[in-house]
C-alpha cells in the first residue's frame, strides 16, 4: 500500500502541538491524531473537539479486539492507568499509581518480547509464534496489534483515514507506526512528529539512538521545525550540551528570544506552584509526603502548571511546560548513569531541562556537575 509520509523532526517548545492543531483545521473529516498517551489525546481533543484522537491501541481497538483471543482480558482501550489527581494527602492514589503504571513500561519476563514486537515493521516473519503466543503484562497489549497487522491490518474501506498525524513519533515502536500506518486509505498523508533527542522510552521500544521513527527511514521525506518559543537561554544551550556526547541538537534550533534562567534551590523549602520533575515515582512520593503537600495534582502527562503545584516524572513530562520548573535530586542511580554519559539519561535530563519557560531551579549537587557540559 502506497502512503504519502512525511517525518517532521521538532526540538522541545518549537511548537508542534500547535502544527498539528493548524494543520488539522484543513484536514477531512476522516483524518486522526495518533498520540503517545491518552492524557496527550485528551488534549488534543480539548483544543480541537473535531479532531479525532488517541493512542495507536484506541483507535485501533475495534479493528484489533478480535485478534486478541481472550489474552486481552480486562484491557479496555484508553483506560486512565497513568493519572492521578487529587486534592488530598496522596496514599490511597500513588499506592494504585504504583501498581498500575509499571504494565506500560513491564520489566517482567516479557519485556524480551516485547522488546522484539516494538522493533517489528510486519513486513517480514514476526519475531515470534503470534498464533499460539499467550499474552502477558505488555504483551496483552501488542500480541493483538501485531496479529492484526500480519493479518494485513483489515478495515472496511469507509473506515479507513484520509489523513494521520503520529505526534511523538520517536517513543513509539515501528509494530506501533505500522499500525498506524495501516489505518490509512490507499495514498493517504501521514506525518510524524517527534524529537530523537526525547526518545526516553526508546530501549523498551527498540528504537534507535537518534532515530525520529524506525518504521520511516528510508522511505519519509524528512522537514525540519525551527523558531523556539519556550526555552531562552542559558537553558536552551544547557539542554543542548547534554545531548551533545551522542546526538547534534544545536540550541539555535529551539532556542527562545526570551532567556529562561536557571538558579540554584533546596527542596527543602517547597514551592508554592509550578511543575516539579523528579527522576522517578519513589522520588515523587518522597518530597510530596516530605512537604506535607495537599492539593497538588500528580499528573503524568502534558500538565501545564499555572497557579497550583504540579508533580511528576521526568518521563511523563513530555508535553509538559511550566513558567517555574523545579528538579528533584536524582537517586543513587540515576544520578551515576547520568554521570557515566549513558544516553537514556542524557535524554531524560534533556526533557527535564526543555519544561521550563522563565524559571529552571536545580539542586545544587546537580547543578554543579551540569556545568560540566557547558
Amino acid at each position: 500500500m502506497v502512503h504519502n509520509v512525511i517525518a517532521i523532526d521538532g526540538a522541545p517548545g518549537v511548537g508542534k502541538t500547535t502544527t498539528i492543531l493548524g494543520e488539522a483545521e484543513s484536514w477531512p473529516e476522516d483524518s486522526a491524531v495518533v498520540t503517545y498517551t491518552r492524557d496527550a489525546a485528551g488534549v488534543i481533543r480539548q483544543r480541537a473537539p473535531q479532531i479525532q484522537a488517541g493512542t495507536v491501541y484506541a483507535l485501533t481497538w475495534p479493528y484489533v479486539k478480535p485478534f486478541a483471543k481472550g489474552g486481552a482480558k480486562g484491557f479496555t482501550a484508553g483506560k486512565n492507568y497513568q493519572e492521578r489527581r487529587i486534592n488530598h494527602l496522596m496514599d490511597p492514589a500513588l499506592l494504585q499509581y504504583e501498581q498500575d503504571a509499571p504494565s506500560k513500561q513491564p520489566k517482567r519476563l516479557d519485556a524480551e518480547l516485547a522488546v522484539r514486537l516494538h522493533a517489528w515493521d510486519g513486513t517480514l516473519l514476526p519475531p515470534f509464534d503470534l498464533a499460539s503466543a499467550r499474552a502477558s503484562g505488555e504483551l496483552r497489549y501488542l500480541l493483538p496489534l501485531a496479529r492484526w497487522v500480519e493479518a494485513g491490518c483489515p478495515m472496511a474501506e469507509e473506515e479507513k483515514l484520509s489523513v494521520i498525524a503520529i505526534d511523538e513519533a520517536q517513543d513509539m515502536g515501528a509494530l506501533e507506526i505500522t499500525a498506524a500506518l495501516g489505518m490509512l486509505k490507499e495514498g493517504g498523508k501521514a506525518y510524524a512528529y517527534g524529537d530523537p533527542g526525547q526518545a526516553i522510552f526508546s530501549q523498551s521500544k527498540g528504537v534507535g539512538e537518534a532515530s525520529l521513527a524506525p518504521a520511516f527511514e528510508g522511505s519519509a521525506s524528512l522537514s525540519v521545525m525551527k523558531g523556539g518559543y519556550r526555552v531562552g537561554d542559558p537553558v536552551a544551550s544547557l539542554a543542548a550540551s547534554v545531548l551533545r556526547s551522542f546526538y547534534e541538537r544545536p540550541a539555535s534550533a529551539f532556542r527562545a528570544e526570551h532567556r529562561t534562567i536557571i538558579i540554584p534551590w533546596s527542596p527543602e523549602e517547597k514551592p508554592r506552584k509550578g511543575l516539579v520533575l523528579g527522576y522517578s515515582r519513589n522520588i515523587v512520593a518522597r518530597y510530596f509526603q516530605a512537604w506535607n503537600a495537599t492539593r497538588t495534582a500528580i499528573t503524568p502527562s502534558v500538565a501545564k502548571a499555572g497557579n497550583e503545584l504540579v508533580m511528576c516524572t521526568g518521563h511523563a513530562a513530555k508535553g509538559a511546560e511550566a513558567d517555574d520548573v523545579f528538579l528533584l535530586p536524582w537517586s543513587r542511580p540515576g544520578f551515576e548513569k547520568f554521570r557515566r554519559k549513558e544516553p537514556a539519561a542524557l535524554r531524560l535530563m534533556y526533557v527535564m531541562l526543555t519544561r521550563a519557560k522563565r524559571r529552571l531551579y536545580i539542586p545544587g549537587h546537580l547543578l554543579a556537575h551540569l556545568k560540566a557540559y557547558v
